[in-house]
C-alpha cells in the first residue's frame, strides 16, 4: 500500500470541534482518469455513504484513493481526516485509532463510539480510511455505526477486498493498461500506453538519460506485460534501471521475483520487494485456501471451473466457494466472454510467487504432474474432436492451451515420462499438421520413442502411424514406410483390424505422394477390402484416396462415384477437414470431365472451407490446386497469371514456414505453372508478385485468390471498348497517372515491376497523342466525366466473406 502524504490547511483545531479542511496531496497518477473521474462522483453523490476502492496488491488503490480525497474534500463543508490502517497493532480496536486521529480525549470513562458520534455526528465531512484488511473484522461494526449515527458522513476505503457493510459501493482498480503483445504500434502512440508511460517516467528519475527507442522498445513492452501493469512492480522494475537494460531485468525475472525490489525513495510503497506486497495479501489465506491457489497457479492461460476441478480433488461446491472468495480478495479476476461463461486468471507475478513457494515446499513435481495429465486429457480429447463436426472449435482451444502443453511436454521429458510424452504428442499429430508445426510433432515423437522406456506395444504402434502421417507431411516417404510397417506388424499382434487399415491407408498415401499411381491404387484397393464393415470415416478417408488415385489414371467417372460416396459420409458427420480434401478431388474430376465452372464451384468451396479451419497444411495445398485450376480455365486473362504468381508465392511462403511439402505430382504441376507464370509476365514482374504473396497472412492469400471475376476475366491486352483505346491495364495506370502518383508508386499500387509500369505510361501517352502527363490527366478527366453517365456493368455477388 502507498501510504497517504497529508497536509493540513487549519482555521480551527479539528480536536477543538472547529471546522477544518485536511487535503491530501496525491501524487502525480497516470493512466487513472477515468478511474479517477469515477471516483469522484460518487464520493459527490448524497446517497453514496460508503465507498471501497479494491484490488491486487500493488494496484495502486491508495494513490487513487488519495488523489479522489484532495479532489473532493474541498466540498465537504467541514473537511475530511486520512486514516492509515495498514500498520495498526493486532487487536487494537479502530474507533480508538480513529478517536486519537481525531485528538477526541479517550482516557474518560464514556464509550469511544458516542465521543464518535457527537463529534462527527453535526459535521458534513469524508473520512478516509487506507489499508482496511488487518482490521476488516472489527472495522464492519465499527464503520456501520458511524455510517447510521451520522448522517452526514461519507467513508472512502481502501483494501483488497469490500468490507461488507450494507449500502457499500465498490470500485475495483485494474491493472494499467498494457502495450498490445502483437503489432507494433509507432513510438509516439508507445510512449502513451498508461503502463509504458508510468515505467519511462520513473526510469527517467534514476537514469535521466533514458528514453524509449526502436531498440529497447520490444523489451520495455514486455516488462510491462511481465509486471502485469501493476504501478508498484513497474517502479520497482524502473528502479533497477540504474545499473540495467530492461532485457537484463527480464532475464533477472527469470531466476526470481526478488529481482523487482527497491528502496523507500523508488516507490511510494511501505514494501521494499514486489514479493513482500504480494505476500502480506496472501496472509490472510488458511493453509488450505493457499495450497488450492499454488494448484491453480500451474496454468499459463485464464481457466474456467472445470478446468479448476483437474487441479482440486474436493467437493466442486467447496470449489466454487473458494474461487468466489479468491475473486473478492483480488488474487483472482473474472473475465465473461463472448458466450457468456466466465474465465477466471491469475495476475502473472502472484502466479511466479505461488511456484516459487511451491519450489521451497517440494510440491512443484506433484503439481506438474497434475498439470501434465489435465493436458494429456485435454490433448486425447482433442484427437477425438479433430475428426468431428467440431473441428475448428477444438483447433482453437488447442491454441489457447499451446503454451499449457508445451510446459507439459518438457516436463515429461525432462522426468523421463516417455509414456506421457507419446501420449499427448500422438494426440495432438492432427493439430500439428494443421498449424504448420510437424517438425514440433516429428521431434516429440522421435524423441518418445527412442527413450522407448515404459512404453507398451500398443502406445509404440499408436506413436509410429502418428509420425508415419507428420513424415509424410513433410514428404520423408522412406521414413514413413519403414514407420508403417513397424505400426502395422504392432497393431496385426493386437488384433486392431482399425488400425491395419488406417496404415495400409497411409501406404497407398505413400505411393500417391511418390507418383506411383499403379502401386498406390493396388495398396488402397487392399485397404478398401480391409475397411469395409468397420469404421465408416476409415472407409471414407480410403474410398477419397483411391478416387484422387483413379482420377490420375484417367478414369474420372469411376473416380467420381468414389468421390461423391466419400464426400456423402463425411457431410453427415461434419467433418470439414475431409468434406474440402473431397471437394478438391471432385473439382478436378469435374474438369477432367469439361464441366469447369462446376469444378471452380467445388474449389471455391473447398478453399473456403479450409480457411475457416485455418488449416495451413490444406491451405497452401487448397492455393495450389486452386491455382492450377485458373490457369487452366482461364489462362487467357493476364490477371489470371497474376493471381497465380502471387497465390503460388503465398503457398511457398507457408510450406517453408511450416515444413510441409506438396505431394510428388502437385509439386510438379505447381512447378510447371510457376514456369508459365515467368513466360506470360517476365521473370521480374513474376518474382516480384511471387514475393509479395509469400509475405502475405494466409488469410489475405486466400481471401485474394477467392476474388470474384466478372466471369472469364478479360484480357489486360485488349481494349476496353466504348471508344477508349486503352486496356484495362492501361486505364487503370491512367488513372493513377491522373492521381499525381509516379511510376515508383504505380508499380507499387498495382504490384508490378517500376519498367513495367514506365511502358505502360508511354503506350498510354502514344495511343492518346499526349505528350505529358497532365494531357493524360486530362484526357481521363474527360472520359470519365463520359461514362458516369452510363449505368455500370452488373457484377456478380462477391464471394463468402473469408472469415478470420
Amino acid at each position: 500500500m502507498y501510504p497517504i502524504s497529508s497536509s493540513t490547511t487549519i482555521s480551527d483545531e479539528l480536536s477543538a470541534g472547529g471546522p477544518g479542511v485536511l487535503t491530501v496531496a496525491g501524487h502525480g497518477l497516470v493512466g487513472r482518469q477515468e478511474e479517477r473521474a469515477e471516483l469522484r462522483g460518487l464520493l459527490g453523490e448524497p446517497a453514496v455513504r460508503v465507498v471501497t476502492v479494491t484490488g491486487p496488491a500493488g494496484v495502486g488503490k491508495s494513490r487513487l484513493a488519495a488523489a479522489a480525497f484532495a479532489d473532493v474534500v474541498g466540498s465537504f463543508e467541514d473537511g475530511g481526516r486520512a486514516v492509515d490502517l495498514n500498520d495498526v497493532r493486532p487487536g487494537q480496536d479502530p474507533e480508538t485509532v480513529l478517536a486519537e486521529t481525531l485528538g477526541l480525549d479517550t482516557g474518560t470513562d464514556r464509550p469511544v463510539h458516542q465521543l464518535l458520534r457527537e463529534y462527527l455526528q453535526p459535521r458534513r465531512c469524508l473520512l478516509l480510511l487506507d489499508g482496511c484488511d488487518r482490521m476488516r473484522a472489527a472495522l464492519v461494526p465499527a464503520v456501520t455505526r458511524l455510517v447510521n449515527d451520522c448522517p452526514r458522513l461519507t467513508v472512502l476505503m481502501t483494501g483488497n477486498e469490500r468490507l461488507g457493510v450494507y449500502g457499500e459501493v465498490l470500485l475495483r482498480l485494474g491493472p494499467l493498461e498494457l502495450p498490445p503483445a502483437d503489432g507494433e504500434p509507432g513510438l509516439a502512440e508507445l510512449r502513451e500506453v498508461p503502463s509504458v508511460k508510468l515505467f519511462v517516467e520513473r526510469t527517467a528519475v534514476s537514469r535521466p538519460n533514458f528514453a524509449l527507442t526502436e531498440h529497447n522498445r520490444d523489451a520495455v513492452v514486455r516488462l510491462c506485460r511481465r509486471t502485469d501493469g501493476l504501478p508498484m512492480a513497474i517502479e520497482f522494475a524502473a528502479s533497477r534501471m540504474k545499473m540495467l537494460s530492461p532485457q537484463r531485468l527480464l532475464d533477472e525475472l527469470d531466476t526470481g521475483l526478488d529481482a523487482l525490489s527497491g528502496t523507500e525513495f523508488d516507490t511510494l510503497s511501505r514494501h521494499r520487494a514486489m514479493s513482500a506486497a504480494i505476500a502480506r495479501h496472501l496472509d490472510a489465506l488458511d493453509k488450505h485456501e493457499r495450497a488450492l491457489l499454488r494448484r491453480l497457479a500451474v496454468f499459463h492461460r485464464a481457466f474456467d471451473l472445470p478446468t479448476a476441478q483437474a487441479m482440486w480433488p474436493g467437493d466442486v461446491t467447496e470449489l466454487q466457494r473458494l474461487l468466489e472468495m479468491f475473486v473478492d480478495k483480488s488474487l483472482l479476476h473474472t473475465e465473461e466472454c463472448a458466450d457468456g461463461e466466465l474465465i477466471i486468471s491469475m495476475l502473472g507475478l502472484t502466479r511466479q510467487f505461488l511456484l516459487e513457494e511451491a519450489h521451497t515446499l517440494g510440491e512443484s513435481d506433484e503439481l506438474a504432474m497434475a498439470h501434465a495429465t489435465f493436458c494429456a486429457d485435454l490433448a486425447e480429447s482433442a484427437e477425438s474432436g479433430l475428426r468431428g463436426p467440431e473441428q475448428s472449435r477444438w483447433l482453437l482451444v488447442i491454441d489457447y492451451w499451446r503454451q499449457d502443453l508445451t510446459a507439459a511436454l518438457d516436463f515429461l521429458a525432462l522426468s523421463g515420462d516417455t509414456a506421457g510424452v507419446v501420449r499427448i504428442a500422438a494426440s495432438l499429430h492432427e493439430y500439428w499438421q494443421a498449424r504448420g508445426e510437424v517438425r514440433e510433432g516429428i521431434t516429440r515423437l522421435r524423441a518418445g520413442l527412442d527413450a522407448g522406456n515404459g512404453l507398451t506395444l500398443r502406445q509404440q504402434a499408436t506413436a509410429r502411424l502418428s509420425l508415419a502421417e507428420l513424415l509424410l507431411s513433410a514428404c520423408e516417404t522412406t521414413a514413413a514406410e519403414e514407420c508403417l510397417a513397424e505400426a502395422r506388424a504392432a497393431f496385426e499382434e493386437l488384433g486392431d483390424h482399425a488400425a491395419v487399415a488406417a496404415c495400409m491407408r497411409e501406404a497407398g498415401l505413400v505411393a500417391l505422394q511418390r507418383g506411383d499411381l499403379a502401386e498406390a491404387d493396388r495398396r488402397l484397393e487392399d485397404c478398401v477390402a480391409a475397411a469395409a464393415g468397420g469404421d465408416g470415416a476409415e472407409h471414407a478417408e480410403v474410398l477419397r484416396m483411391l478416387a484422387e488415385v483413379r482420377r490420375a489414371e484417367g478414369h474420372a467417372a469411376g473416380a467420381r462415384r468414389l468421390a461423391e460416396d466419400a464426400l456423402a459420409f463425411f457431410e453427415q458427420q461434419r467433418d470439414v477437414r475431409n468434406i474440402a480434401l473431397t471437394r478438391l478431388v471432385l473439382g478436378d474430376v469435374a474438369f477432367a470431365l469439361g464441366d469447369q465452372d462446376r469444378a471452380v464451384d467445388l474449389y471455391r468451396s473447398a478453399l473456403q472451407d479450409i480457411a475457416g479451419l485455418k488449416h495451413l497444411a490444406l491451405c497452401a495445398l487448397g492455393l495450389e490446386k486452386f491455382t492450377l485450376l485458373l490457369t487452366r480455365c482461364r489462362g487467357q486473362s493476364m490477371e489470371t497469371w497474376r493471381r497465380a504468381a502471387r497465390a503460388l508465392g503465398a503457398a511457398a511462403g507457408i510450406r517453408a514456414a511450416t515444413g510441409c511439402v506438396a505431394p510428388v505430382p502437385v509439386r510438379m504441376e505447381v512447378d510447371a505453372v510457376a514456369a508459365l507464370t515467368r513466360v506470360r509476365l517476365g521473370d521480374e514482374e513474376a518474382a516480384e508478385l511471387a514475393a509479395v504473396g509469400r509475405q502475405s497472412h494466409p488469410d489475405a492469400a486466400v481471401a485474394a485468390v477467392l476474388t470474384p471475376s466478372d466471369g472469364v476475366e478479360p484480357d489486360r491486352d485488349a481494349p476496353d471498348g466504348a471508344g477508349n483505346p486503352l486496356t484495362p491495364r492501361e486505364r487503370e495506370v491512367a488513372e493513377l497517372v491522373a492521381n499525381g502518383l509516379t511510376n515508383r508508386e504505380i508499380a507499387r499500387r498495382l504490384g508490378i515491376a517500376e519498367w513495367t509500369a514506365v511502358n505502360h505510361v508511354r503506350k498510354i501517352m502514344r495511343k492518346l497523342a499526349c505528350t505529358s502527363r497532365v494531357q493524360v490527366a486530362s484526357w481521363m478527366s474527360q472520359h470519365n466525366s463520359g461514362r458516369r453517365d452510363r449505368p455500370s456493368p452488373a457484377r456478380p455477388a462477391d464471394a463468402r466473406a473469408f472469415g478470420a
